[in-house]
């Protein structure tokens, strides 16, 4: 997950190949709220945007999480253990979970409510609760 930092809105789709990609609006809105995170994290959100696919969750997931956490503890992230609690073995606190929450809220279009959000506490319970929410179908081509 050290990829290059995401490009600007204005570079080229991330799966040029394919007839079907987000409308620019929505692809320079997903790059700016995934400024921070890797490459990887916006080419998941963008394929999960299009196919609805569960398996780019993890990645997405891990992606924004990486953001959060202290350099020193990046390592936890590459072969994170299901239940790996977010405050104790992360170091995110609750205002730091509330960002994760609401950034993956607006990157897969989903609403979380407090006492959901509450109810996370390790990146099994996170992953599990949003791939129960996100959508599943295939997106219409813009």
């Amino acid at each position: 997950m050290t990829d290059t930092a995401c490009k600007s809105p204005n570079t080229q789709n991330p799966n040029p190949g394919s007839a079907r990609h987000l409308a620019a609006r929505e692809d320079a809105a997903l790059r700016e709220a995934l400024k921070h995170c890797s490459r990887s994290t916006y080419y998941a959100a963008y394929q999960f945007r299009l196919t609805g696919d569960p398996d780019r969750l993890p990645t997405l997931v891990l992606g924004v999480i990486e953001h959060y956490v202290e350099a020193d503890l990046h390592g936890r992230l590459g072969h994170p253990d299901s239940e790996l609690l977010l405050c104790e073995h992360l170091g995110i606190d609750s205002l730091d979970l509330m960002e994760i929450v609401t950034l993956l809220e607006d990157v897969l279009q989903i609403q979380v409510s407090d006492t959901e959000r509450t109810a996370i506490r390790t990146l099994a319970d996170l992953r599990r609760y949003l791939e129960s929410k996100a959508p599943r179908h295939p997106r219409c081509a813009h």
